[in-house]
């Protein structure tokens, strides 16, 4: 396996502007659009994150983002800070280590050995803008800013859940089924029925979702087949239900609006009738009814919308469930390998709390450091401001703009990918880089680059084959950039 130890020079970033959307200027001759997220470098010390003030009152964008941060590797007592407006006194934030378990919290984490720094914020109803600061004792610190991770912390895996069909008739097994996955640490996205609720039953779905660990998402009003005799009601009705009914917690709120972000399609059915309310109710993802997905599903342009998509598993005696705690165990082994998302989905209506099964498997996957645990709502936000904005929009560096004082290989992105994946490397002089794709026992697979590149930056893509044009299977793969000088290398997991 390639490792190597980061040795930066950051003292000459104070112009560094990165844009994580597009941005009214010329890229290759072409036009592109305003930002929606960008990061820039406002003075020595002070990085700036700013969202388009239309996109944070569509989606509120309250869950904290994890911005990765180059920190110079000569100091080992750093402390992040953070502040929402100029004006604002600055608030130290939360130190965390890789040894504590935490999900979803504003923190950040530093990482001395690759001289990384994991800032994990969400956006305020105070302002469009975050603003970041480091400090090595009482000295500001200059960082450049790399990207936002993958998952929430830089983790290996994802873990989400979701329960279908919270109504009356089920109402008192969904309580228990919300205990028991707290009692896990363990995120649970209820699917709420609404028409199927009453009054006292509401409160006592406030009472879960104060209590923690547990997302408020939409089944429709009445459960229906497709046709819908009445779209607008199941789809957007449904929203509009839960928020008129519900208090949702912060991750769901700006100010006094509130959002539901995942639509459950009844039945796992769905037409393009459906798709089109889905999109206009500002859900950003359905959620069909079939297993094996493991990953994440297209955004759709023409819709503004994540395309539908499946689940892993269900634990459950119920059509694609199963109650073998050696096929459950091994699928979340197997997509944790794979660096995947684990989507276990029930019907508390049939989960059989007094067998053995589902304490077996929620104990077998919860409770682990290297996996984020989160609402399956709340990991469609952060993937839509991580894929859907991503960094790949960048301009070269003008002239009066200043390069780092090294070379740079970032993380790629996105990552897992299927079929193809992007990263950025910054030269800070005319220089003969080589860079390549191995195997996890250090097999070289594709040669990207082996030339001289003049100072700039520079976007770059592979597509997941190998030098002869054949597709390489899933699993972990390794990049390696080389300027002579220094080997950098960033771990890449190609799924299915």
């Amino acid at each position: 396996m390639l490792r190597y130890k980061q040795n930066l020079n950051l003292s000459v970033v104070c112009n560094l502007f990165l844009i994580l959307a597009g941005f009214s200027s010329k890229i290759s001759g072409e036009e592109v659009n305003q930002y929606k997220l960008k990061v820039e470098q406002r003075s020595r010390n002070i990085a700036v994150i700013t969202i388009d003030q239309q996109v944070h009152l569509d989606y509120g964008l309250a869950y904290p983002m994890t911005y990765e941060f180059y920190i110079p590797n000569e100091g080992n007592e750093y402390s992040a800070f953070l502040r929402y407006r100029f004006s604002d006194d600055w608030i130290e934030m939360v130190e965390k280590t890789s040894n504590d378990f935490f999900n979803g919290i504003e923190a950040v984490r530093f990482d001395y050995i690759d001289s990384k720094a994991y800032v994990s914020v969400g956006f305020s109803s105070l302002s469009d803008s975050i603003y970041i600061m480091f400090e090595d004792g009482e000295n500001q610190v200059e960082a450049i800013f790399d990207r936002i991770s993958p998952y929430y912390d830089n983790r290996d895996a994802v873990v989400t859940s979701t329960a279908d069909d919270w109504a009356d008739w089920c109402h008192e097994k969904f309580i228990r089924t919300c205990r028991n996955f707290r009692a896990h640490n363990l995120w649970l996205s209820c699917a709420i029925v609404t028409n199927g609720v009453s009054a006292d039953n509401w409160d006592d779905i406030q009472i879960q979702l104060d209590s923690g660990y547990v997302e408020a998402v939409a089944h429709s009003r009445t459960h229906p087949y497709v046709p819908y005799n009445d779209v607008e009601g199941e789809v957007a009705g449904s929203k509009e239900d839960i928020v008129e009914n519900l208090e949702l917690p912060a991750h769901n709120r700006y100010g006094e609006n509130e959002y539901v972000y995942a639509w459950i399609a009844p039945y796992g059915e769905y037409d393009e009738q459906i798709d089109s309310m889905v999109s206009a109710s500002k859900y950003l993802i359905t959620r069909l009814y079939y297993g094996g997905d493991h990953g994440f599903s297209d955004w759709n342009e023409d819709l503004s919308k994540f395309d539908p998509i499946g689940v892993s598993m269900e634990v459950g005696p119920l059509w694609i469930g199963t109650t073998d705690t050696s096929e459950l165990n091994d699928t979340f082994d197997e997509v944790v390998n794979i660096g995947g998302v684990y989507h276990v989905m029930c019907h508390p209506n049939i989960l059989e709390w007094d067998q053995e099964y589902p304490w077996v498997h929620l104990e077998h996957i919860s409770n682990r450091k290297n996996i984020w645990y989160v609402g399956y709502g709340h990991l469609q936000v952060y993937r839509f401001l991580q894929d859907v904005y991503p960094s790949q929009n960048l301009t070269a560096y003008e002239n009066n703009k200043v390069m780092p004082a090294s070379f740079i290989l970032s993380q790629n992105y996105p990552n897992p990918f299927n079929p193809k994946t992007n990263f950025r490397i910054y030269s800070h002089k005319n220089t003969f880089i080589n860079i390549a794709i191995y195997g996890l026992k250090g097999n070289h697979i594709r040669k990207i680059i082996n030339k001289e590149l003049s100072p700039g930056e520079y976007v770059m893509t592979w597509d997941g084959r190998d030098d002869l044009g054949r597709t390489t299977p899933a699993g972990i793969y390794f990049l390696s950039a080389n300027d002579g000088h220094l080997l950098q290398t960033r771990k890449m997991v190609l799924i299915k």
